[in-house]
């Protein structure tokens, strides 16, 4: 019986220690940073896919390269210093029909399902992608989507730095609402 007793006593003490309140410090987790782009390497623009109702004229960046990586973008000569990118996942019809009053078939999409990928600098919204593959996407501009091939699947830091020294700080193209 004092061995029972004795048990039940260590039990408690244990279950009571255990449960016990935590008091003091927290620890925050930060958001993981990418280590890549959702969009990583060197893309040209190939066609105009949709055009807006009030489209200005596009067909002078068909051809423009488009370079995405973790710590810089490229998009027709112009530019971008630490994009932040937030990707999210939607239904290509949904989205073709809210955003552009389409069918995917009508744009000349075959997936089901998109990864739409907003670009940010400094909490400003510069470019909605539309991922459809590893090598295709496309690119809201004003309101019309243009078609981005992948041409390479990443560049060396020195391709990189000859790039952007090239390019622009001037912004020329957003997409159809910039702002947050």
């Amino acid at each position: 019986m004092k061995k029972l007793i004795c048990f039940l006593l260590v039990l408690c003490s244990l279950l009571l220690t255990s449960c016990s309140s935590v008091v003091g410090e927290y620890q925050l987790i930060e958001r993981p940073e990418i280590n890549r782009s959702p969009l990583q390497g060197r893309w040209i623009v190939t066609s105009v896919q949709t055009r807006a109702d009030d489209a200005r004229d596009l067909q002078a960046i068909v051809g423009s390269d488009a370079v995405f990586a973790p710590h810089s973008a490229i998009f027709a000569s112009q530019k971008i210093i630490d994009p932040e990118y937030a990707v999210k996942k939607g239904k290509t019809d949904y989205l073709m029909k809210v955003g552009y009053n389409k069918t995917k078939d009508d744009v000349g999409i075959a997936g089901d399902n998109l990864f739409i990928i907003d670009i940010y600098q400094d909490d400003e919204k510069l470019f909605t992608v539309y991922r459809e593959k590893d090598d295709v996407a496309y690119i809201d501009i004003y309101g019309n989507l243009l078609q981005l091939v992948k041409t390479k699947g990443s560049l060396d830091e020195r391709q990189l730095k000859n790039l952007m020294e090239q390019a622009e700080d001037h912004r020329t193209y957003y997409s159809r609402g910039p702002g947050k």
